[in-house]
């Protein structure tokens, strides 16, 4: 099912990873009757022939945030669900200049995949055809067998969401649960502010029980629940420990600054702490 772009790993319940070029982590969840799809990656390539290998039942597609390397995949696919306030983020990342840097970056890390990459055909490509439907808090998509609760996450996008499997405990984190880095260093127009971030986690560990594999979209996979408690207590360390944090440069957008704490890192902007230190006073 591999492809030179895609990678597939079965991880058990029925359910697959689909790895675009080493980075975003997509996963295929098979019911009895449905399968759902969440997130699309740059969408280099079609993934559906590789997702028709697995299961030919009918397929929803979810975006868990509209950044470029989570959906910029959806024109493969007709109709797409993603929480209505991500959804102009994701149209104004619709554009030739970030699908280029896109291209040109991957083919730095990866040079194998250069020619594996239609290029011009990327490039030319728009999400903007897809036909959107709207989600939000408590939905749930019933797949036969299994039901996949949509639970609201803002802080990494005011729109971010995860998927959680209600009766195997399986939670499917996107971007805001994961050991790999978060971005919290863009304009509050793109991405909310810490205190909202603090929030998604705080209403997380409330149903830590419920909890038990967590599959983020970037770094290692699966992972448990002490993650969401890291998490919350890096936004605190942060503010009192950060004398030492050092410059993140990014490929696309403003430069950060990089916060260790445990097994987790958050990359912030010096704008976005001053403004969650005020709100203590």
């Amino acid at each position: 099912m591999d492809s030179v772009i895609n990678k597939v790993y079965e991880l058990g319940n029925n359910n697959y990873c689909i790895r675009e070029a080493d980075s975003t982590s997509c996963y295929l969840i098979v019911g009895e009757k449905k399968a759902l799809l969440f997130d699309t990656a740059y969408g280099y390539e079609d993934i559906n022939p590789i997702i028709r290998e697995i299961t030919d039942l009918p397929l929803i597609v979810v975006d868990s945030h509209g950044d470029p390397d989570h959906a910029l995949g959806n024109y493969w696919f007709d109709e797409v669900y993603i929480h209505e306030l991500d959804l102009g983020k994701l149209f104004r990342n619709d554009n030739q200049d970030i699908k280029r840097k896109a291209i040109d970056y991957r083919l730095q890390k990866l040079p194998e995949l250069k020619g594996a990459i239609d290029e011009e055909a990327y490039l030319a490509s728009t999400i903007k055809n897809v036909d959107y439907r709207f989600i939000q808090a408590g939905d749930v998509f019933d797949l036969g067998g299994k039901s996949l609760e949509v639970i609201h996450l803002p802080g990494h996008s005011y729109g971010c969401i995860a998927l959680l499997d209600q009766k195997n405990g399986d939670l499917f984190s996107g971007d805001m649960i994961t050991k790999h880095n978060i971005w919290y260093f863009l304009p509050n127009d793109e991405q909310a502010p810490f205190s909202l971030a603090a929030a998604a986690y705080d209403k997380l560990l409330k149903r830590k029980e419920e909890i038990g594999n967590i599959y983020p979209a970037h770094g290692p996979a699966p992972i448990q629940s002490e993650v969401i408690e890291q998490l919350r207590e890096a936004l605190e360390d942060m503010k009192l420990n950060n004398q030492d944090d050092l410059l993140f440069e990014s490929f696309i957008g403003p430069n950060g600054y990089k916060h260790y704490y445990k097994d987790t890192l958050i990359i912030y902007s010096k704008e976005r702490l001053e403004e969650f230190i005020k709100e203590d006073k």
